[in-house]
C-alpha cells in the first residue's frame, strides 16, 4: 500500500486527534533506522558498527582532524563518541597523535591496517544504502538523500572533504547516517517541545493501543516499531504512570492486553497537538509539495516497500 503524507497544517491549527502513524516522519524515520541497522547486520560482515563507520569516513575525508570535530562531523555525543574512537584504536585502525600546536589536543589519522580493512568493507556497506532505498523508483533516489539531508539539517557539501585513495570509503551523505542525523534532530525538537514530558517511543505506544484498544503486548511492539525488551520497559513505566492497565491475555496465558485509562486519553488530548507541532518543526526545510513526496517514501523504506494497513 503506498501511503501519502499529509499537508502541513496551517500555522495555529491545533488538532486534539491523533495523526496517523505512517504520516508522522518521526516515526518513519525511527523505523528507517531500525531497517538500516538490520540491512547492516544482514551484510556487514564483521563487528563494525555504522558510527565506527562514520568516523572512519570522517577520518579519510578530513584526515588529522582532532577528535571533537570528528565526534561532531559523526554526529555523535561526546560520550559514545570517544567510545567510538577507544575502540577503533584498539583495532588499530586509529593511530592518536598529540597536536603540535596544543599538546592537550589528539589528532587522528587513520591507518594501512583500516586501508586493507575498508577496501572489504565499503562495497558492503554501499550493499545496504542500495538496498535501503531499493523500495523507491529509481528516478526519486537522488531527490529522496537531498530532502532527507535537509531534514537531518545537514547542508549541502557540509560533509564532503577530499577523500585520501588510500582508504575506500563512502561519503558521509548518505542515506544511513543521515537517517540517523535526522532522528537526533526529531530527538531534540521532541524534547524541547514536549518538555521531558513523553518520549516519542512512550507516545507510539499509547497511539498503538488508543487505536487498538486489548491490543496485546507484542502485536503492539511490532506496530510501534519496538524491540520486546523496550515495548516492556515502555509498558511498565506507562502502568505505574496509570495511563495503561494491563490483563492476561486469554488467548496466550503469559501474555497481556493493554488498554488505556481515562487519565491517558484525557491527557493525549493535549500532546496530540505538540506531536504535529514537532513534525512540522522537523519538516520545516521541505516545500509543501516536497513533504508529500519526502513522507511517501519515507515511509516505503520505513516499511521496505509495503506500509501496512494496520500502522496507519
Amino acid at each position: 500500500m503506498t501511503t501519502r503524507g499529509r499537508e502541513r497544517p496551517s500555522a495555529g491549527v491545533k488538532s486534539s486527534e491523533p495523526a496517523r502513524l505512517v504520516s508522522i516522519p518521526g516515526y518513519l524515520i525511527r523505523r528507517s533506522q531500525a531497517v538500516h541497522n538490520s540491512l547492516w547486520g544482514e551484510l556487514v560482515p564483521g563487528d563494525l558498527t555504522g558510527p565506527q563507520y562514520a568516523v572512519l569516513s570522517v577520518l579519510a575525508a578530513f584526515p588529522q582532524s582532532d577528535q571533537q570535530r570528528v565526534v561532531r562531523l559523526a554526529s555523535l555525543d561526546r560520550s559514545s563518541g570517544a567510545d567510538v574512537v577507544a575502540r577503533l584504536v584498539r583495532k588499530a585502525w586509529i593511530e592518536r597523535s598529540r597536536s603540535p600546536e596544543d599538546a592537550r589536543r589528539y589528532l587522528l589519522t587513520l591507518t594501512q591496517a583500516a586501508s586493507i580493512a575498508l577496501s572489504s568493507i565499503t562495497p558492503r556497506v554501499k550493499a545496504v544504502q542500495d538496498a535501503l532505498l531499493a523500495p523507491l523508483r529509481a528516478s526519486r533516489r537522488a531527490a529522496f538523500v537531498t530532502e532527507l539531508a535537509a531534514v537531518a539539517r545537514v547542508a549541502a557539501g557540509e560533509l564532503r572533504g577530499a577523500p585520501q585513495d588510500a582508504f575506500p570509503v563512502l561519503e558521509l551523505a548518505v542515506p544511513g547516517h543521515l537517517i540517523r542525523c535526522a532522528q537526533q534532530v526529531h530527538t531534540a525538537y521532541w524534547a524541547e517541545i514536549m518538555d521531558g514530558r513523553l518520549t516519542g517511543p512512550q507516545y507510539a505506544v499509547l497511539h498503538v493501543v488508543g487505536r487498538w484498544p486489548g491490543i496485546n503486548q507484542r502485536r503492539l511492539g511490532e506496530l510501534a516499531a519496538l524491540d520486546s525488551s523496550t515495548t516492556t520497559d515502555i509498558v511498565n513505566r506507562l502502568a505505574g504512570r496509570g495511563w495503561i492497565t494491563r490483563e492476561k491475555d486469554p488467548a496466550d496465558g503469559r501474555g497481556r492486553i493493554l488498554t488505556l485509562t481515562r487519565d491517558a486519553l484525557a491527557s493525549l488530548k493535549g500532546i496530540h497537538p505538540k506531536v504535529e507541532l514537532v513534525q512540522q518543526r522537523l519538516l520545516e526545510p521541505l516545500r509543501p509539495r516536497e513533504r508529500t513526496e519526502f513522507l511517501r517514501d519515507l515511509a516505503r523504506v520505513a516499511f521496505e516497500g509495503n506500509p501496512p494497513e494496520a500502522a496507519s
